[in-house]
């Protein structure tokens, strides 16, 4: 155990995660990590959790920096190092990695326990053993030789062309600049690389130019995709936070503009409620089809793979430009997010859901569990444990599928509906936790 623990404190893995800290440590405070007290990593979580909205705790960092002692060193999972990078200015923890290469290694894997031989074994078959290793190591690496020769040159080196976003935090309305992170030689024309915004306004965007500008008029989480040649080969992030609830209304086939729409008459973190005229005098055209969404955009703990969301939702009452009496709810996570739409049985077709991976609409499949009218009010429970989904309306199990893909931690909500509707006894909560949104 004492030759394995050496072994992974003096691995590659952990020289650059010691790099890391110290830069981190450099711009938190003059003394040497040795120094730090307990103080010291509660300041350091309350920094990280600002920068990057990632919360770790002070027993966690101490783990990562070496405080805590252990027969083996903590090497932290793939998210948390993205965070640490982050906090010095890195996109995540690949680019840091790529500025910070460590040279008196080759080996990226984590290294294999060390196994002691016995004193009275056969040192011959410790020899035999090991030229049959060498024989196998020689014969995977003249298999990736000739895997890599037949492998068209251009997809391999597109796997090094990511997407980056210059500024991919803020406020909205929001202009975000995207920009093509190449390592070496960009391996193809830029016209082969395309950008989906993931706002539903264009589908795509070519890279004609180095830099592309898009903008973003609703609150939430977008993750836009690069694609090269038809295929995907990164997925970005937009971050459009609110400040309690906000409203938004749009008119059906414009995608051209929104209308924010302000109640002066509800307080930040209260529910707002939308009346007639506060749709007309947002510009609203109230005699044609019209949406209305709720946003409350906002990072949190709680587990987007363990949580329950219920609510009493009431929908539009039939209107010009409405006759389904619809509601769609949007629970954003980091890396992607669920979604679902209630309507009257009858237009059963327009309805669809999308659990992380997990997506269906009712023009291609049988959601008739999703056709309920809301119109005169009914409780929603959404219910997602360890990635299993249950959704209710009334006492009814309406829903049940699953999903494989986790989307992270929750980092915002949206209510919209078709027509003016409004929503009471909202209530978001952690599983596990009982973190509360």
């Amino acid at each position: 155990m004492e030759k394995h623990s050496e072994q992974v404190e003096n691995s590659i893995f952990f020289k650059q995660l010691d790099i890391c800290c110290q830069k981190i440590a450099e711009q938190v405070t003059e003394k040497p990590i040795a120094e730090w007290t307990n103080s010291d990593y509660v300041k350091l979580s309350a920094l990280l959790s600002r920068k990057t909205k990632v919360h770790l705790s002070e027993s966690t960092l101490k783990r990562i920096f070496g405080k805590s002692k252990t027969s083996t060193r903590y090497y932290p999972q793939k998210a948390t190092r993205d965070a640490l990078a982050q906090y010095i200015g890195c996109r995540d923890w690949y680019e840091f990695e790529l500025k910070n290469p460590i040279t008196d290694g080759s080996n990226l894997s984590k290294p294999d326990p060390v196994v002691s031989v016995a004193p009275g074994i056969n040192k011959g078959r410790s020899i035999k053993k090991t030229v049959l290793l060498s024989i196998l190591l020689v014969c995977i690496v003249l298999a990736v030789i000739v895997f890599l020769k037949f492998l068209p040159s251009t997809e391999r080196s597109a796997e090094n062309v990511h997407l980056y976003s210059l500024n991919p935090e803020g406020q909205t309305p929001h202009s975000a600049l995207f920009k093509l992170n190449v390592k070496g030689e960009l391996p193809d024309s830029l016209s082969n690389f395309e950008i989906d915004f993931g706002d539903g306004k264009l589908k795509r965007s070519n890279f004609r130019d180095s830099l592309v500008n898009h903008y973003y008029e609703v609150p939430g989480r977008y993750y836009p995709q690069l694609y090269y040649k038809n295929k995907v080969i990164d997925t970005g992030y937009v971050y459009l936070q609110t400040r309690g609830w906000s409203v938004t209304g749009s008119m059906q086939y414009d995608t051209t503009r929104v209308y924010p729409i302000s109640n002066t008459g509800s307080a930040i973190g209260e529910i707002p409620r939308i009346l007639e005229k506060d749709i007309i005098n947002a510009g609203l055209d109230n005699k044609k089809t019209f949406f209305i969404a709720f946003t409350n955009i906002k990072p949190t703990n709680i587990s987007g793979d363990n949580f329950q969301l219920s609510a009493h939702l009431t929908t539009s009452k039939d209107r010009a430009g409405v006759r389904c009496s619809q509601v769609d709810v949007t629970v954003f996570g980091e890396t992607d997010y669920h979604s679902f739409d209630i309507m009257k049985l009858e237009c059963a077709a327009w309805t669809s859901y999308k659990f992380s991976e997990n997506y269906k609409e009712g023009k291609k499949n049988d959601l008739r569990e999703l056709g309920h009218d809301l119109s005169n009010g009914g409780e929603v429970k959404f219910q997602v444990e360890h990635q299993q989904i249950s959704l209710f309306v009334g006492s009814k199990k309406v829903l049940t599928t699953h999903y494989k893909k986790s989307i992270g931690k929750i980092m915002g909500v949206k209510i919209s509906f078709s027509g003016i509707g409004r929503f009471d006894n909202f209530q978001l909560s952690d599983l596990k936790t009982n973190e509360k949104f």
